[in-house]
Order: structure tokens, then sequence, then C-alpha cells
């Protein structure tokens, strides 16, 4: 979820994505399995998990808030601690109509932010969630990572949706340059329907490599400008309108849940070599 800098999102990045002026990996692509993890070829451990067994969330590993507590991206939903309703193994983060305060104005839809923010962080790694999302214009489910202590850039999108690109998933991460200019390096697959099944999504975070795949298969990759300096922590939050989304519309169906199988992460014990 990009913190703080959707104008490159909302206008320029996709101009340059479909005029072909940069390469982000962004062609529909055949999802073929592609071992990793305990069986691909390196040594990881698994370092987090949570299945989400219990029948609330566990707080032990999950902040049920919003980290920064304050308006980013023209975005219209209040983060409430009760959007998070678990059952059968599934957590649900729920958006919907409502009434709430938030960063000190009146909001009209509720919905939900957790983050492990000061309970877990890594440095590199494996990131890896097995989800399924809400479809509606208006809808911006996503699974993310901000370094500790708080504060942005860098930041790496481990998956954004749209609800009304039902069969599109983005990718991406942000730094500042330099000379103090935001950056950005991105693609997308265009692939099933991903409201109607669980898929899941990776971002294998090294050195000198961010690798995002889908169902074990590599879909994109960036080598431009790595997070190596700190350890980063996990957002997973259902978003409702904003700069780049636009607000609902009167199809978008209310309540609408972001569904969450499971959260994992390894660490690479041995890294496997080559790329």
């Amino acid at each position: 979820m990009p913190a703080y800098c959707l104008s490159f999102h909302g206008v320029a990045w996709l101009v340059l994505l479909f005029a072909g002026v940069v390469t982000t990996g962004c062609a529909p692509a055949t999802l073929q399995p592609m071992l990793y993890g305990p069986d691909g070829g390196a040594d990881w451990a698994l370092v987090f998990r949570d299945e989400f067994e219990q029948n609330r969330l566990d707080t032990t590993k999950w902040n049920p808030r919003d980290p920064w507590e304050s308006e980013r991206n023209n975005e219209l939903q209040a983060y409430v601690p009760d959007a998070f309703i678990v059952q059968d193994g599934i957590l649900r983060i729920r958006g919907d109509r409502g009434q709430a305060n938030y960063g000190g104005e009146p909001r009209e839809y509720v919905s939900g932010m957790m983050t492990t923010y000061r309970k877990f962080s890594q440095k590199y790694g494996l990131f890896e969630m097995r989800a399924r999302f809400p479809e509606g214009v208006g809808l911006w489910p996503a699974f993310w990572l901000l370094p500790e202590p708080l504060s942005w850039p860098p930041e790496i999108d481990v998956l954004e949706f749209l609800g009304h690109q039902p069969n599109t998933a983005y990718f991406t991460h942000h730094w500042r340059a330099s000379d103090g200019q935001r950056q950005s390096d991105g693609g997308k697959i265009e692939g099933p329907d991903f409201t109607k099944k669980f898929h899941v999504f990776s971002v294998e975070w090294r050195p000198d490599a961010l690798i995002w795949r889908v169902n074990g298969s590599e879909v994109f990759r960036s080598e431009k400008s790595v997070p190596t300096v700190r350890p980063m922590y996990m957002l997973a939050n259902l978003a409702i309108g904003g700069d780049w989304p636009g607000p609902p519309d009167e199809k978008t169906r209310f309540p609408a849940d972001f569904e969450i199988d499971y959260i994992r992460v390894y660490e690479n014990i041995q890294p496997a070599s080559g790329k």
C-alpha cells in the first residue's frame, strides 16, 4: 500500500507502463508452479506464522490499528479495532458503511488495518500470504512492509489489489533517491479472478533483489534501490476509496471482506546460488 506517494501509481506509473517506456514484467503471465521455500534449493526457517486458528485476532502478533493514525491518499475509511472476524481458520478484514472519526475528521466507512509494528520485524527473507480479495469499485486491499522504527520510505508492497480489476494484482516498492525525490519500481500480473479463489502471494527480499511470486511462480523482479538498512514490519489492510481506486459506487457491495488464510515469514539460512 503506497503510504504517501500514490501520485506515481495513479498517473505517471500507469502512463509509462502502458506506453512501454519501462520494463516492469507487467505482461499477462501464466502462473506455472515454481518451487521455493523449504523445497526450493535453499534452507529456510519459518520464523513467523499465523494460521488464524483462534476465534479472534491474536494481539500478541498483531496490532489492530494504523500505527500512523493519520489520513493518507485521501482514503475514506476509519480504521477501527472491531473490523476483524476470525472463523474456520480464515481472517476477514471487513469494510463497511459506518460513521466514525479518524484523524480528527468524520468518515462514512469503517475498515481494518493490522500490523506487526514493535511485535515482529525482519530484514530479508520470504513474506507470504494466502488470500482472496473483495470485488467492487473503491476497495483496495494490500499486504506490505515498512521499516522499523516508524518511518517512510522505503516500502515494499507484497501485493495490492483494486476491487474493480478482479484479474489484476500489483507489486511495487518505493524509495527516496539521493536528490530527495520519491521513486518506485513495480509490475503487475493479469491472471485468474482473484476474488473467486484463494491464491498465495509472496515477496522474497534479498540484499540485491526483490522477487515477487504468485502461487510459487515468479511474476516480477526488481534490483533497483533494494532496501538494506533496517528490518521491516508487516501491514495488512482494506482501504476504501483513495486517489488510486476512487470512491465506491452504487454497485459496490458492503460489507466487503479481505479474506486471509495465513501469513508466514521465512528466514533464509543458506541462500540459493544464482538468481
